[in-house]
Order: C-alpha cells, then sequence, then structure tokens
C-alpha cells in the first residue's frame, strides 16, 4: 500500500512538472558561450570574404539603406497592406494586457484614428530621433493570442512588428487624425510609430547625412555625448550614424534630433574608439567573434521589444556591422540574399552533413520555419549556431504543451535540449526541421588572397 501510494505521489509531481529540472539546457551549460573560443590560429587567420567583394556588399548596403528617402510613394505599405492589418484583427482582436479579450470597440476607435479613407496622407521624409518601433496598428497597447501561455501570450505581441534604431532615415506615409500616430517605412518594413519619435528632413539634410561616410556601434547599450559630455541618443551593435572624423581616443559622428517644430537638425556626438568603428568593420573571424560574443547572452526580444533582439534582429544587427544588408524577417532573410541551398527533403543527418561540408562560418544563415540562426562552426563533428531563441517546446505526461525557457542568444548544437524528459518529440529538433541554409558569400568573389 506505502509502495503503491509513493508512486502515486511520484506520478503526481511527475505530472504538475513538480520535480526541479536544470535552468538552463545541457548545450548552454557545456558549451563555452565564447566565439573566439571555437577556432584555431590557423582557422582565424583565414580570409572568407574578399575585401573588394566586402566594399562592394556595403555599397549595395548604403543604396538600400537610404533608398526610402529617394522614393515617391508607399513602397512597403500600399494601401491594401495597410487595410489587411486592420482587417486581421477584426476577424480575430485577441486579448489585451489585462489578459481580457478585447472589446470591438477597441478595434473600431483604431480604425477612426487611422483615417485609412485618405490613406496616403503624407509623402514626406523623415528620421527616427529616438530608439521607436513599428506596430502593426497606431497603439502602444499589446495584442495576444491568448491571455495566458508563453508560446501565444506575452511577450509575442501581435501588434510588434519591428523595433528602429535611432536616427534610422523613414519614408512618412499618413498621419493619424489625432496627429498623434504616422505610418512610416524604413528599408526593411512598415509600421505606426509615435510622432514624436521622428523628425522631418529636408533636402539639405539629406544631402549631409548621405555623407558616404558611416560609423557603426559595435558595442551594446552606448550612450552617445556631444562635445559638452551631454547625453543625445542610446546606441547599440548595429546602429548606423554618419561619420565625420576618427580622433584618437573616439569617433565623431553626426546625430539627427527635433527643434520644436519638428525638423531635424544636426549635432555633433562623440563615443569611445571602443564602442563604434568605420563601417564596414573588415571580415575575419576575430572580428566576427568579437560582434557575436557583444550580443551572446542577451535577453530574447520579440520584435525587438524592450530593446533587446530576437533571432532575425539579431542576425541583421551582425551583418549590419560588415556591411551587409539582410531583410528584417527570418525567412526573407534566407530566400532574398546569398546562396540558398534547399535542406527540406533530406534526413537529419544528411542536412547536417550538408551544413558542416558548405558551411561557411560566421557568414552562412539555417532557417527553419519562424527561425534563423548563424552556423559559426562545428565542435565534435557536430555543426554548432548562434541564435536568439526563446525557448524549447515541451509536452508533459498530461500531454500539456510548454516550454523550457532559453530567452536568450546562446550558442547550441542544431539540437538543444535534445536531454529534457519531456522535449516534445513530435514537434522536432531544430535539425530535423530546419529548411534551408542560405551562403552570404557572394558567388562571384574575387580570388581571395595566399
Amino acid at each position: 500500500m506505502k509502495i503503491i501510494l509513493s508512486l502515486a505521489v511520484v506520478l503526481s509531481f511527475v505530472l504538475s512538472g513538480c520535480i526541479a529540472t536544470p535552468d538552463t539546457i545541457q548545450d548552454v551549460r557545456e558549451l563555452r558561450q565564447d566565439h573566439a573560443s571555437y577556432f584555431t590560429d590557423s582557422v582565424q587567420s583565414e580570409e572568407l570574404l574578399a575585401a573588394a567583394s566586402q566594399a562592394r556588399t556595403d555599397e549595395d548596403y548604403n543604396i538600400i539603406y537610404f533608398s526610402v528617402w529617394h522614393q515617391n510613394g508607399p513602397f512597403h505599405a500600399l494601401p491594401d497592406s495597410v487595410q489587411q492589418d486592420f482587417r486581421k484583427f477584426a476577424l480575430k482582436p485577441g486579448y489585451g494586457e489585462n489578459k481580457k479579450r478585447h472589446a470591438s470597440s477597441w478595434l473600431k476607435k483604431l480604425q477612426q484614428n487611422a483615417t485609412l479613407k485618405n490613406y496616403p496622407n503624407a509623402l514626406s521624409r523623415g528620421i527616427t530621433t529616438r530608439n521607436t518601433n513599428l506596430r502593426v496598428l497606431p497603439t502602444s497597447t499589446p495584442d495576444f493570442n491568448s491571455p495566458d501561455g508563453d508560446s501565444s501570450a506575452w511577450p509575442f505581441d501581435n501588434l510588434q512588428r519591428s523595433s528602429v534604431p535611432v536616427n534610422t532615415p523613414i519614408y512618412v506615409c499618413h498621419l493619424s487624425a489625432d496627429k498623434a500616430w504616422a505610418l512610416v517605412e524604413t528599408s526593411h518594413t512598415y509600421g505606426w510609430i509615435p510622432v514624436e519619435d521622428f523628425a522631418s528632413t529636408d533636402d539639405e539634410f539629406v544631402k549631409t547625412w548621405e555623407s558616404g561616410r558611416y560609423a557603426v556601434i559595435i558595442r551594446d547599450h552606448t550612450s552617445v555625448l556631444d562635445e559638452d559630455g551631454r547625453f543625445l541618443v542610446r546606441a547599440s551593435v548595429g546602429h548606423v550614424f554618419p561619420l565625420t572624423e576618427r580622433l584618437s581616443d573616439q569617433m565623431q559622428m553626426l546625430i539627427a534630433v527635433s527643434d520644436r517644430d519638428r525638423q531635424a537638425v544636426i549635432k555633433r556626438g562623440f563615443v569611445s574608439v571602443d564602442a563604434a568603428t568605420e563601417k564596414p568593420l573588415r571580415f575575419n573571424l576575430v572580428n566576427a567573434a568579437k560582434i557575436a560574443n557583444e550580443m551572446i547572452g542577451e535577453p530574447y526580444g520579440w520584435g525587438g521589444l524592450y530593446g533587446n533582439r530576437d533571432c532575425s534582429s539579431m542576425t541583421l544587427d551582425f551583418f549590419t556591422v560588415f556591411g551587409i544588408w539582410l531583410p528584417r524577417h527570418s525567412e526573407d532573410q534566407v530566400k532574398e540574399a546569398g546562396v540558398y541551398i534547399d535542406l527540406s527533403g533530406l534526413s537529419p543527418e544528411q542536412k547536417e552533413k550538408v551544413i558542416l561540408e558548405k558551411g561557411v562560418p560566421y557568414l552562412s544563415l539555417l532557417w527553419r520555419k519562424g527561425h534563423v540562426m548563424l552556423y559559426i562552426g562545428s565542435k565534435d563533428g557536430r555543426a554548432l549556431i548562434f541564435h536568439n531563441i526563446w525557448g524549447i517546446r515541451t509536452k508533459d505526461l498530461a500531454g500539456r504543451e510548454g516550454r523550457k525557457i532559453i530567452g536568450q542568444a546562446v550558442i547550441t548544437t542544431l539540437q538543444p535540449g535534445r536531454e529534457l524528459r519531456d522535449v516534445d518529440s513530435a514537434a522536432g529538433s531544430l535539425l530535423d526541421n530546419i529548411a534551408a541554409m542560405n551562403i552570404l558569400v557572394p558567388a562571384n568573389q574575387e580570388k581571395l588572397s595566399p
């Protein structure tokens, strides 16, 4: 009888998830979370991207980045796409921050304020003067699929499209009825931002800003100060500013701020030479490891919420430092840049073999639906990846789905969490689900020097 009761107690603990498990998955515990530890002196001296090829990709980056200042109308924010954003939430309004379902009046008020009958009503150039967020609808309140559950509620706000760095060129398409929100485009995508987060730019400003020489931030959470040491803006890895002068211990850059009329004016900003460099930083494994180590351990941020990164914003910011432009979303990053390799029809073993044979460390992306990863090399015959990941799907004995939260940028194998007793085997590992690889080395790059 005592044995039966003991088994019942153990079973109840298992079903309720009360048996303690390690806080971190095995890969994160056992793999060194230091990019520089995974290559030898001979490997780190290899040149994987020709200087001339990198210079061309950087030129292409600048053209795309500033393209919003040279368009004559909406490019991403086409009328039907903007209308579809509202139609989607009319069918499925979701839940708010109070865990209550949004009332129908919630969306009606947003639609009335958007005044899309006269869309587009602005058509002008601008620049962000704060770190801001592109919202699907003109509101800062969230929308969740469910009132609880980490895979359908917090932090997965359906209205968060993407974060946008301070001093990003934008194209202003439309202003809301209350003049508090603007629908804008960046070189990557579109969304609504608060009007106080940008300033208008004129021809003279644009000409000055497009100087052709740029600095890129290489240290997260960097304060850019004026000549008197006063705070101007906060910048992180991948943020770009016009470079005016490199001093012995500082980089002098142009910073855009807003005047009282919401017109952009230029100030001089200064950061340490340890926090910024001239774009593009020369690509090699030493520099790649340096930038990746700056991001490692960073908390996961869906759509860039809270100043953090999700999987695709991490890869985007990483490659910006090296002058390589990527789209914003994971699927587009793999399908619209570099050399695409379809892996969908292969077994897991075949996939990893192809990745190890063809992958170029720190210049190759791996993709499964909804998630992009940076291939960084191998250890003990297994491929290693760097990615910002929310968690591993689990399912307990009662059939309840959940997540083993990782919630940060980490180095793992392609089978993170494989040791978990409640891992959802039906969902498959990253390796099981990887569908494609992309090699970002230009196919026609010049022969590298021996």
